[in-house]
């Protein structure tokens, strides 16, 4: 493996590089940049050696298919396209589909946060858990379009990509506060009393599966389920790229020295990095084809993706 493929794999496995759009988008580089290192795939033995580097680059994160689901349509789009292709056209049929898909994703994006904004409108406080590039998006735009909301948010241990969160709505000036990831379920619930009236729950997804639930990072579940208890809605923004058609996400586990990082000899740590959001405690899935329901995935994804399928 190449020094840059490695220097890739070291920075993907440090969580230097996060959130499940960062990370689909720098695979798709990390891919193209072997594709035009490479001779041209001309027989299936160099396609499937193709195919096998970005099977690697994009599992080493087993809970982020939209880095599978992108790149796999790199491989798909380029083996369609690489007909009788000198170095050079090679080289730019490579860069073009990058930009393609890049702008894709993109679009898929933008038109994921206008449809948003429907789902948060009267909402005052509004609550999400760790940092969500997608659910980020949709609080910024119905902040533009005028809507006037307090966000609340965990810490998100044991990295704190809940910092994350707080710089970035602070800085787009929307009134926000931060909890501990002990005090989400609780202060979510009814049980909590009057102070802190939570009235929309807003969480991203690194996977979905066919049956509409979600992997999102640890804490996930006690947050919906006490907002399902509650009857407080919950809805994920997430784009149909990251459908999981194939069941091929799992749970990350993470190194124990995230929690402790000098812990005794002995002390047994499992440090879980995401869990699952069964798909009855989903209200909507805020995504590019408008807010749906769980049920509606995979009819949708046969629609637009079906490659997704193959």
């Amino acid at each position: 493996m190449s020094n840059s493929l490695k220097n890739f794999k070291k920075d993907l496995l440090s969580v230097h590089i996060q959130g499940a759009t960062l990370v689909a988008q720098t695979t798709l580089q990390a891919l193209s940049h072997y594709a035009k290192s490479e001779k041209i795939p001309t027989t299936k033995a160099d396609w499937k050696s193709l195919a096998k580097i970005q099977e690697d680059l994009a599992n080493l994160r087993p809970t982020e298919p939209l880095a599978r689901n992108i790149s796999r349509w790199f491989v798909y789009e380029l083996k369609k396209r690489a007909v009788n292709l000198n170095k050079s056209n090679w080289n730019k049929l490579v860069e073009q589909l990058v930009v393609k898909l890049e702008a894709y994703l993109k679009q898929a994006e933008n038109k994921l946060s206008h449809a948003g904004v429907v789902a948060l409108t009267a909402k005052r406080n509004i609550f999400t858990h760790c940092h969500s590039s997608l659910a980020e998006k949709v609080l910024l735009a119905a902040h533009r379009k005028g809507k006037r909301f307090k966000v609340y948010h965990t810490e998100t241990r044991p990295l704190f990509q809940g910092h994350i969160t707080d710089k970035h709505l602070r800085h787009s000036k929307i009134p926000c506060a931060m909890v501990a990831d002990s005090a989400a379920a609780w202060l979510v619930s009814n049980h909590s009393g009057d102070d802190v009236k939570i009235n929309l729950v807003l969480l991203g997804a690194d996977s979905i599966a066919r049956d509409g639930s979600v992997l999102n990072k640890i804490g996930s579940f006690g947050i919906a389920l006490a907002a399902y208890d509650s009857k407080i809605p919950v809805y994920i923004a997430a784009t149909l790229l990251k459908a999981d058609m194939k069941g091929e996400s799992k749970i990350e586990l993470r190194p124990r020295q995230e929690l402790w990082p000098h812990a005794p000899r002995g002390t047994k740590i499992i440090n879980y990095a995401f869990d699952k959001v069964p798909a009855k405690y989903i209200t909507g899935i805020i995504c590019e084809f408008g807010i749906i329901k769980p049920k509606q995935v995979v009819k949708l994804v046969k629609q637009h993706y079906p490659w997704l399928s193959k």
